[in-house]
C-alpha cells in the first residue's frame, strides 16, 4: 500500500487543498497523511471568510512529529500545494531536503501555488520567490497553471519551451492544466517530460468550481503510482475532473459534487484520448 504525505490548506466546507485531494487518494486505496497549512472555512470565492493561519513552526512541528511515527523509506510521495507564506516554504523544505537525503526514492510531487491569470497572485510576492528558490528545485513533479509556469520559466517564449526547460535534466514530469484551446474553444491539459510532450483536450463548461486542480493532481498522482504511462495517466485525471465538473454543472452546484463523482473520478465513464502535442 501506497503512503502520501499531503501538506496543504484545509477547509471545513467545500473542496479545495488537502479536503479535495485527501478523499480521492484514499479513495484509491492510499495512505494519507495530510498536514494542514491553513484552516478555513471556505474558499475565498464567497463573501466571508474564517481563517485560522497555521503558524510555520507548527507545520514543521507536524511533519516532525509524523517523522517519529513514519519512518522515512515507508513514505512513498510527498505532495505540496497552497503554502500561504516563505516561512512555510522554508520549514516544509527543509523537512523535505532531509527526508530525501534518508529517503533517495521518496517521490516529491510540488503543485506551486501561487495565482492564475485572471486574478494575478494569491499569494504575496515572498512567497512566490520562496517556492521557486526552495520547493520547485527539490520537485520530481510540477504541476504548474500555465500563470504559475510562466512566472517559473519567464526567459522561454513557448509553453514547449517552458515545460522543456522545467523538466530539464532530471527529466522531471510537469502537467499543465487548464491550457486555452484556442484552435477548438475547449480546454486543453498537457503533460511533458523533456521534449516529450502529451495533450488531452476537453469541452469547456460554464461552471466556476474550486479544487479541480487539486482533484486533477491527486488522480495523476494515483495513475503515476500505478505505473502507468504518463500520456494515459493525464486522460486519467482529466477524464476524472471533467466528471466532477460535468455533474456539477447538470446539477447546478456551486461546489464540487466530490462523493457523488467519486466513482466516475477513479473510473471515468467517458475518456478524452491523449495525443501527442506537436511543437
Amino acid at each position: 500500500m501506497k503512503t502520501v504525505v499531503s501538506i496543504q490548506s484545509q477547509l471545513v466546507f467545500g473542496y479545495a487543498g488537502n479536503s479535495a485531494a485527501v478523499p480521492v487518494l484514499q479513495s484509491a486505496g492510499l495512505t494519507v497523511y495530510p498536514v494542514p497549512t491553513t484552516l478555513l472555512s471556505n474558499t475565498p470565492h464567497y463573501p466571508d471568510l474564517t481563517s485560522m493561519p497555521v503558524r510555520a513552526e507548527d507545520v514543521r512541528a507536524l511533519c516532525e512529529g509524523l517523522s517519529k511515527r513514519v519512518e522515512a523509506r515507508q513514505l512513498d510521495v510527498v505532495l505540496t500545494g497552497w503554502m500561504g507564506s516563505a516561512a512555510i516554504v522554508h520549514e516544509v523544505a527543509q523537512w523535505l531536503a532531509e527526508l530525501k537525503r534518508r529517503h533517495p526514492g521518496l517521490l516529491y510531487v510540488c503543485d506551486p501555488v501561487m495565482g492564475d491569470s485572471q486574478k494575478g497572485l494569491y499569494v504575496d510576492a515572498a512567497c512566490a520567490e520562496a517556492i521557486a528558490a526552495e520547493l520547485v528545485p527539490l520537485a520530481d513533479v510540477l504541476t504548474p497553471n500555465t500563470f504559475e509556469l510562466q512566472r517559473l520559466v519567464p526567459e522561454q517564449d513557448t509553453l514547449a519551451g517552458r515545460i522543456a526547460a522545467l523538466s530539464g535534466e532530471r527529466q522531471r514530469i510537469i502537467v499543465v492544466s487548464s491550457v486555452p484551446d484556442e484552435t477548438q474553444g475547449g480546454i486543453v491539459n498537457i503533460v511533458g517530460r523533456g521534449d516529450d510532450v502529451w495533450q488531452v483536450r476537453t469541452p469547456r463548461l460554464d461552471v466556476d468550481l474550486s479544487g479541480t486542480g487539486d482533484v486533477m493532481t491527486a488522480r495523476f498522482l494515483i495513475s503515476l503510482l500505478r505505473g502507468t504511462a504518463l500520456e494515459v495517466a493525464l486522460a486519467d485525471s482529466v477524464s476524472g475532473v471533467y466528471a466532477v465538473i460535468e455533474l456539477a454543472a447538470a446539477t447546478d452546484a456551486h461546489e464540487m459534487p466530490l462523493t457523488q463523482a467519486m466513482p466516475a473520478i477513479q473510473l471515468p465513464t467517458r475518456r478524452f484520448p491523449a495525443t501527442r502535442r506537436q511543437h
